[in-house]
């Protein structure tokens, strides 16, 4: 049985599930904003280059949200920014959908499957552990520059049948995702892993392997990532202190990539600084965690942002 997926935010991460979900032979609805993504895409193939390939004729377009909810998905990812997601819930709510629709957050940042269960109850939020970094090269091609195994909530108000079938439909089409009780912990180390080297991306302006190859750079990403495990530990979420290592030694894959959060910068949007150095800055007051780059990080890009 295929399952029928909906991709809201049309962006690399989407554009990358999107083309290895319809490649495997899922039906996949797109709900899109920039009108030229479906005349483009009409024309040409998307394309998934890099360390992953995977080529799809994506068809299935939509530029109203009701037509899209019409159109029969039963499982919404939500691979937008953190900041969009409650506007986009609760315009979801006010139209007819399905009583069982389920939505994966598929996004950067801590709690974003929160926004979710806040406007639709626990029985419909899921959250994914995402490990990739991509771009797109141009409208019909995204290049993946790292990828690793993904990560998806076993969450106990949805049905666990459920969940492994979707873990089961990315894995098959090329995309690994493990099924995990403890997803919070993985969600947690992929926050501290944004929040050191992408906000530090994003205010120097420079790519991964350009902030990893100062020293003194690297030592703010470490810094800061111990302080992440500090606060980690303080909410008993369990990542020990071996995990900065872990950290540093997948950082350092990075290559040549611009993270999400710097092309927000460059292109004077909103970044998902509020869900990163913004969420744990919040924890570590509420925990009594003393800590001290990550609050200047998280000021730092928010006082940006604020004088555009």
């Amino acid at each position: 049985m295929k399952t029928r997926y909906g991709v809201i935010g049309f962006g690399p991460v989407g554009r990358v599930f999107a083309a290895h979900l319809v490649q495997a032979g899922h039906g996949v609805s797109i709900l899109y904003r920039n009108p030229t993504i479906p005349i483009v895409l009409r024309g040409h193939p998307l394309e998934i280059r890099g360390v992953l390939r995977a080529t799809a004729e994506i068809t299935d377009f939509y530029n109203d949200m009701q037509d899209f909810l019409d159109s029969g998905v039963e499982v919404i990812l939500i691979c937008t920014k953190s900041s969009d997601s409650p506007g986009i819930l609760q315009s979801i709510k006010s139209l007819n959908h399905r009583e069982d629709i389920i939505f994966l957050s598929c996004q950067n940042g801590l709690d974003t499957e929160h926004q979710i269960s806040d406007v639709f109850g626990p029985g419909h939020a899921l959250r994914m552990s995402i490990n990739m970094g991509c771009g797109k090269s141009s409208e019909n091609v995204v290049r993946v520059s790292f990828a690793m195994k993904h990560y998806l909530s076993l969450m106990p108000d949805i049905d666990a049948r459920l969940i492994h079938r979707i873990a089961a439909d990315f894995t098959d089409s090329g995309l690994p995702l493990e099924v995990r009780q403890d997803y919070r912990t993985e969600v947690f180390k992929k926050a501290l892993l944004n929040s050191s080297l992408g906000c530090l991306c994003a205010i120097t302006r420079h790519t991964m392997s350009n902030v990893m190859g100062r020293d003194y750079m690297k030592e703010m990403v470490a810094g800061m990532i111990a302080e992440g495990i500090k606060i980690a530990q303080a909410m008993n979420i369990p990542i020990k202190d071996e995990f900065l290592g872990e950290a540093m030694k997948y950082l350092e894959k990075g290559g040549n990539h611009k993270p999400s959060i710097l092309i927000d910068i460059e292109n004077n949007k909103v970044t998902e600084n509020e869900y990163l150095c913004g969420q744990l800055t919040r924890y570590a007051r509420q925990y009594g965690v003393k800590v001290t780059l990550i609050p200047i990080i998280y000021y730092l890009i928010k006082t940006t942002e604020s004088a555009k």
